[in-house]
């Protein structure tokens, strides 16, 4: 009988410990340097932009998500559910954190292309996933202080999503964007720059498809925008995300997610997706290979995903998986040069070290 309690108490430990744990069983640390992974490798001033290999966090700056973070208020999502928030909120924060490193870090490990997430509550604009996280505002101070001190680099600001009270991405009006985009351009580094004095085109004069290396980094460094709205001078319209063999015609950018946890068939709907890439040919837009799990928390898909036990978790063992065939990884390169994945700093495997290596060899070779 004591046996017995003794292991009902062990399963009720391990019960509250899978629940309503935050953290993650991954490094913080990147130890990699290639603040200049693009002044380095890429030769050719000409080349287009959308041909420049890079790598890219998925959710990029979730760092800031914690137990204690409250709900965004402008999403529907089950982060705003009051009883999972009761009883499993660790679980929902460790399926909502992407990365756990600044902007400075993730820029001097090579990342030049970062996917946001923004919404907007009480005339601030703060980074979400469910969760609240830090303003953006922070983020982007280490983005315009590493642009001001980086020459010959640029960064890809993709505002993927942007959720207000009154609406969500293609249903926001063009003053909301206009409105977060004077919010972020406050901020002035020690060159007295600001985040839009690096945006050297005219997104309504200067072709995505015909845009390069020389022209985006102008004189020193720059910014490519891409948000969900058409018109603004500083941003090239982004694209609704991807279906699998759609046949439309894109404006800017290709970003197809594969919604699973299982390595296996992944693995099968990146190399789906690289051969659709190559048969249609696309040409003058971004094509993004989506390399991250997605977390589960109200369907079959949940073992896995508590098994795994956080999306940071996931992907250090993912990434060293996609990293160790340098064929392969060189392969989707070619057709999608954007590599997103989550916990993009991960050394497991010499991750960030090697993808950041290949993307130099690659850029070479523009």
């Amino acid at each position: 009988m004591k046996k017995a309690i003794k292991l009902l108490l062990v399963i009720l430990v391990l019960l509250i410990l899978t629940l309503f744990m935050p953290f993650s069983f991954v490094s913080k640390k990147a130890k990699n340097n290639y603040e200049f992974i693009m002044k380095d490798s890429i030769e050719n001033k000409n080349a287009l932009v959308t041909k420049i290999k890079m790598l890219g966090a998925h959710d990029s700056f979730t760092e800031g998500i914690k137990l204690s973070s409250k709900p965004d208020p402008n999403e529907t999502g089950i982060a705003t559910n009051k009883y999972v928030n009761l009883f499993a909120k660790g679980l929902v924060v460790r399926m909502s954190k992407t990365q756990n490193v600044s902007a400075t870090t993730m820029l001097n490990a090579g990342v030049r292309y970062f996917d946001v997430r923004v919404t907007k509550v009480d005339d601030k604009y703060y980074v979400c996933h469910g969760y609240l996280g830090k303003d953006i505002l922070d983020y982007v101070k280490e983005m315009v202080d590493f642009l001001g001190n980086h020459d010959g680099e640029f960064i890809v600001f993709d505002l993927q999503h942007f959720y207000t009270a009154d609406g969500a991405n293609y249903e926001l009006a063009k003053e909301d964007y206009e409105a977060f985009f004077d919010y972020v351009n406050n901020y002035k580094n020690d060159k007295n720059k600001s985040f839009l004095d690096y945006v050297h085109y005219n997104a309504n004069a200067d072709s995505l498809s015909n845009l390069t290396y020389e022209k985006v980094i102008g004189e020193n460094a720059g910014i490519i925008v891409l948000a969900k709205e058409d018109g603004l001078s500083y941003a090239y319209y982004r694209d609704k995300d991807a279906s699998y063999k759609e046949g439309r015609t894109y404006y800017s950018i290709r970003s197809f997610w594969h919604e699973d946890n299982n390595t296996s068939r992944i693995l099968k709907g990146i190399e789906e997706e690289y051969n659709y890439i190559k048969e249609k040919g696309y040409e003058g837009i971004f094509i993004v290979n989506q390399a991250q799990k997605t977390g589960f928390i109200l369907n079959q898909k949940m073992i896995r995903s508590l098994f795994s036990w956080s999306l940071l978790d996931m992907a250090r063992d993912f990434n060293s998986q996609m990293i160790k065939d340098k064929d392969r990884f060189m392969k989707y390169l070619d057709a999608m040069p954007i590599y997103m994945a989550d916990y993009v700093t991960s050394n497991k495997g010499d991750f960030n070290n090697l993808a950041c290596k290949y993307i130099m060899e690659a850029n070479k070779n523009l």
